[in-house]
């Protein structure tokens, strides 16, 4: 049994020692590097719209304009289109009264 648990203090001893030594592989520090990539807090203004032409429409349509829309580190145009007009939803009932005991 001596002989057992000199073992295991042997092993315990060499273990705790090993932890105890500064690593031998060089660790990586965490540190604060700003990024000076091409994504920016807040996007340069748009430049102009180009002139897009009006397609004729009938009753119940409407044209959309078209945009621009900041894609990461530029802009890219979105063409305008032709919309359905939704009629207008009907009015809600008016809620029933409450009336607390």
């Amino acid at each position: 049994m001596l002989k057992h648990l000199s073992g295991l203090l042997a092993v315990s001893t060499l273990f705790v020692g090993a932890m105890a030594l500064p690593p031998l592989s060089g660790t990586a520090h965490a540190q604060f590097v700003p990024y000076n990539g091409p994504y920016r807090q807040t996007p340069p203004p748009p430049p102009r719209p180009p002139r897009e032409r009006i397609p004729p429409h009938g009753r119940g349509m409407r044209w959309v304009p078209g945009h621009w829309v900041w894609i990461g580190n530029g802009y890219q145009w979105t063409p305008g289109r032709m919309v359905r007009i939704r009629p207008p939803a009907p009015p809600r009932p008016a809620p029933a009264p409450f009336y607390p005991r």
